[in-house]
């Protein structure tokens, strides 16, 4: 056990507890006990517990990608990943996750893991089957979620939007009322209508921050449906309902005061009046660019040629998706792509669409392409020399038709702390693949 085992030995020494007795508490804990080597990517295990159902095999959920890929519930595949993750970085991290096991029952397996404060080489936790709790708490958040999606009835405006393509699900008489739309217009709007177009960049943090806090707070600046600007102190909570993501939106303290939501805007984005007239001269410029062009490959061109503030791409990738054909279409532009053909086919299972679908992601950043386990990007970015992206989906009657790629030769060139001059080429590429589609 080395170092870890040694340090716990004299913490022993100094109470009441005897060293077999110690032993003894390690060897019948109910969950299998590991300590993992960072640097050297071993795993130690410090008990012979064993997981229902997998028995010696336990601790190949640890260790083995291909053997987790088989047993863990594809749904619940990524939590699992993003532990390993947080396991290779160093992050004390806690999941849950499904597997099936050989008579076909499914398990609940929880696993908790830190970073050994005294020599942060080694990274200490634990696994074990929580399938008899997890019930109970799926019961009591059940029974909550759904409380809190009861929204008629409320004096306030609340609407229900889903998490993954922002449409809206529901929404009571006070939201009508406030932003001005009969019932049946309502329906038909996806909740971007509802926000002055200024903090649309700034929401993709919101959604975020209420994703993994469960909660956001603060002033968002709306309209309504004659265009004039409002701000209301809002509450956005995440509710998974019966396998749907949603959130919910709440707004309080309504002001039309229009200059004070200008102020709010400025405030949220963290840009001052200057710099957000600059943006905003840079998207309308681009887009005036764009204006009469209809060939993919002069559109990509252009976007490549005209970037703004931490942009730093040397290459632009247009995928669109069929997801039941299971073929995405790639056009492109950028000189380490001169070689591809437009118009190249590629299957949709592995892609960036997939992954970004699969896991209802709104962005995805890849810092490395060589430490990837896409298909795409094994047959697509590292025989071009391409090395780290970001990329956008954008979806059409409630289906991804869509990915947007910027990429470049260097490794970790993207950022989340960049997303707002990302998003400014959203609007632009929209307009030109518009232009194209109407041409095609």
């Amino acid at each position: 056990m080395g170092i870890v085992m040694n340090e716990i030995f004299e913490q022993i020494a100094k109470s009441r507890i005897t060293l077999e007795e110690f032993g003894d508490f390690i060897e019948h804990f109910p969950a299998l006990l590991w300590r993992i080597d960072i640097i050297n990517n071993q795993i130690e295990y410090l008990n012979r517990h064993q997981v229902r159902g997998l028995g010696d095999q336990s601790g190949l959920l640890l260790q083995n990608h291909t053997f987790r890929r088989k047993v863990v519930l594809e749904e619940d595949f990524h939590f699992l990943e993003q532990f390993m993750t947080a396991v290779r970085n160093g992050e004390t991290k806690a999941t849950v996750f499904r597997i099936r096991i050989n008579d076909g029952e499914v398990i609940w397996i929880k696993v908790t893991g830190t970073l050994y404060r005294k020599n942060p080489r080694y990274y200490i936790g634990y696994m074990l089957d929580v399938s008899d709790t997890v019930g109970i708490v799926q019961e009591i958040s059940e029974k909550d979620f759904e409380s809190a999606a009861v929204i008629e009835g409320l004096d306030y405006p609340v609407i229900l939007i889903r998490a993954d393509s922002k449409n809206i699900l529901a929404h009571n008489s006070a939201a009508r009322k406030l932003f001005g739309y009969k019932a049946g217009e309502f329906a038909r709007l996806t909740s971007k209508k509802l926000f002055h177009n200024t903090v649309h960049h700034y929401l993709n943090r919101v959604y975020e921050d209420a994703t993994f806090e469960k909660k956001w707070e603060g002033q968002l600046v709306f309209q309504h449906k004659k265009q004039t600007w409002f701000q209301g102190q809002s509450v956005i909570r995440y509710l998974p309902i019966h396998g749907v993501r949603v959130f919910r939106l709440s707004i309080h303290e309504v002001n039309a005061d229009s200059d004070g939501a200008e102020a709010i805007v400025v405030s949220h984005n963290g840009f001052s009046r200057s710099e957000m007239s600059e943006r905003e001269t840079y998207q309308e410029r681009l887009m005036d660019k764009l204006n009469n062009v209809t060939d993919m490959e002069e559109i990509l061109e252009i976007i490549l040629k005209n970037q703004y503030g931490h942009m730093s791409f040397d290459s632009i990738i247009y995928s669109d998706v069929y997801e039941k054909k299971n073929k995405v279409v790639v056009y492109t532009a950028g000189e380490p792509l001169k070689a591809m053909r437009q118009g190249e086919t590629f299957s949709y299972e592995g892609t960036i669409a997939e992954n970004i679908e699969r896991y209802g992601l709104d962005h995805l950043i890849m810092g490395d392409t060589f430490s990837s386990i896409k298909a795409i990007d094994w047959a697509l970015f590292i025989p071009h020399g391409l090395r780290s992206y970001f990329a956008k989906s954008f979806y059409e009657r409630k289906r991804m038709r869509t990915v947007l790629v910027i990429c470049s030769a260097k490794q970790n060139q993207f950022s989340e702390k960049y997303i707002n001059d990302y998003a400014l080429l959203y609007e632009p590429f929209l307009k030109g693949l518009k232009n194209w589609r109407q041409q095609q």
